[in-house]
């Protein structure tokens, strides 16, 4: 296991670099104002709402010690902020990214590069998403290192999630806690773990947490819940009737889950009018001044859409099951959003699954945890009324099933014989990785502010995909701040992005031409 304990040190250098590279964001400690007048275009670090409300909150929490927004933050949040109860302003956006994200604002304030430091913190998230996808990949996935690997190569830089690993989302946190959770339940599982409590607790505070990073979670993680409950409580059968065998370190470790919720319950209470009430039920706000512009700004997020179009404020009541073909449409196979538009290499998992299938391990818990995952995943958001995400770039809310997308590309390529047959299955993975990871990192150096096709064709430039972003390349506009601060006068964006390419697919040919077979 020392190979496997070195890869993970490099694994780590590979996205602190990658995503160093590609952070967004400028120098400074932005302002309400600064952030209104100067960093509100494409490619500038708060393009869209999910990023100002975000940031805003965490601005207000370490400025002033609450979470309310000021009239001033609530502009820059606009038009995704709503008045409780009391009349406070808050913006629509769950509370725990700005939680999370407060001790980076702090380290990095102190040093005028609050921003930054701020959006560090989903690159940190994302950071760890690779190590565990290799840790899954290997312990149980039972993986060869090089398709371990690979696997993380295909999540980190193949994919839409590298442009949503370096700004202030949910998706990175979410991705985070199905990987750590999953790998959490299933070290509990291991009954001669005496530390399997520790897990348990792990995986009841990461449910807690990321309820208060994404709302939707409290469903999308059940699976992981689910197995943790079968791995909890076990009957065998006597002569005198059942036995049931319950590891009470679970049952205890509950405390944990309570605890967090009751932190959330109590923030609900104090600033949006009762426990039970959630930041996107607050009625609507609408600054002084607000101009036509920013009421299109709309489209940015789901989040005031979903408040308004919610009858009685009922969060489930913008799900509908009569949505479901055309958004799982949307979500896979459009122009717009579709995740094998985005990433195609993804299409090699339904290999990795039918492989599963044919060797009668389907029934696993290694493979229908993540199988479960990934439907529940696809199910929520194909009767999501916006399944576009609003202005973005891929199908954003697919991120948390891509890490399980990716391990079953390893379980493919880790299947195939050797010979010719592994010969053309890697070399076509190869070829569609080289595609989506052009594309990916596209919108990692350019913009998430892509517009869906309706809003597109209203607008003087017309494009709603990746041809979008494409110009940004050509006249030097990059998001990054590594770029904007220190290389845009030496080197263009074309060259930048080329030098980051190529290590990326350099990466990718190592480890596709390693021949090690069998997991050891």
């Amino acid at each position: 296991m020392k190979k496997d304990a070195f890869i993970i040190v490099g694994i780590i250098v590979i996205g602190l670099l990658l995503y160093g590279l590609t952070l967004r964001g400028a120098s400074g400690n932005p302002t309400a104002d600064q952030v209104k007048n100067n960093l509100e275009q494409p490619t500038q670090a708060f393009e869209l709402s999910p990023e100002r409300g975000r940031y805003a909150q965490v601005a207000s929490l370490a400025n002033t010690g609450v979470y309310n927004l000021s009239s001033e933050w609530a502009a820059v949040a606009y038009p995704d902020v709503g008045i409780s109860s009391g009349g406070k302003i808050d913006s629509y956006f769950a509370p725990g990214v700005s939680y999370l994200a407060l001790p980076f604002y702090l380290f990095g304030a102190r040093y005028g590069l609050a921003q930054v430091a701020t959006f560090s913190i989903e690159s940190f998230a994302s950071i760890i998403t690779l190590v565990f996808i290799y840790i899954i990949g290997r312990r149980i996935f039972t993986l060869p290192r090089w398709g371990a690997f690979f696997s993380m190569l295909v999540y980190g830089f193949a994919s839409t999630s590298w442009s949503y690993a370096i700004t202030l989302y949910e998706h990175s946190f979410s991705a985070m806690f199905a990987v750590t959770m999953f790998y959490a339940v299933w070290r509990f599982s291991q009954k001669e773990n005496r530390h399997a409590w520790l897990y348990a607790a792990y995986v009841w505070l990461a449910y807690a947490l990321t309820i208060t990073i994404n709302y939707p979670d409290a469903l999308l993680m059940l699976p992981i819940m689910v197995y943790l409950a079968i791995s909890t409580f076990s009957f065998k059968k006597l002569e005198e009737g059942i036995a049931l065998s319950i590891r009470w370190g679970a049952i205890a470790t509950f405390v944990v889950f309570m605890f967090v919720t009751g932190l959330h319950f109590w923030h609900n209470t104090t600033y949006y009018g009762g426990w039970s009430h959630v930041a996107g039920t607050l009625a609507g706000y609408t600054p002084e001044g607000a101009t036509s512009t920013q009421a299109m700004a709309v489209a940015s997020s789901t989040a005031a859409t979903t408040t308004a179009a919610v009858a009685g404020k009922n969060a489930v009541g913008f799900f509908h099951e009569s949505l479901i073909p055309n958004s799982l449409f949307i979500l896979l196979f459009s122009d717009q959003r579709g995740l094998f538009l985005f990433s195609p290499i993804f299409i090699f998992s339904f290999f990795g699954i039918a492989y599963a299938f044919r060797k009668k391990e389907l029934g696993t818990a290694k493979y229908v945890v993540p199988l479960s995952l990934i439907a529940l995943n696809l199910f929520l958001y194909s009767a999501w009324a916006d399944p576009w995400g609003g202005w973005a770039y891929g199908p954003r809310y697919l991120i948390q099933s891509m890490p399980w997308l990716a391990l079953f590309i390893g379980v493919f390529l880790s299947a195939v014989p050797r010979g010719r047959k592994s010969f053309w299955a890697r070399g076509a993975v190869f070829l569609l990785f080289a595609f989506s990871t052009a594309i990916a990192l596209v919108g990692a150096l350019t913009t998430n502010a892509v517009p869906p096709k309706s809003d597109a064709l209203t607008l003087p430039i017309k494009t709603y995909n990746v041809l979008h972003d494409v110009p940004y390349i050509f006249n030097n506009r990059s998001g990054s701040f590594i770029y904007n601060t220190y290389s845009s006068h030496t080197i263009s964006l074309t060259g930048y992005f080329v030098l980051i390419y190529s290590f990326v697919i350099l990466l990718a040919l190592i480890a596709l031409c390693i021949k090690e077979k069998q997991y050891d």
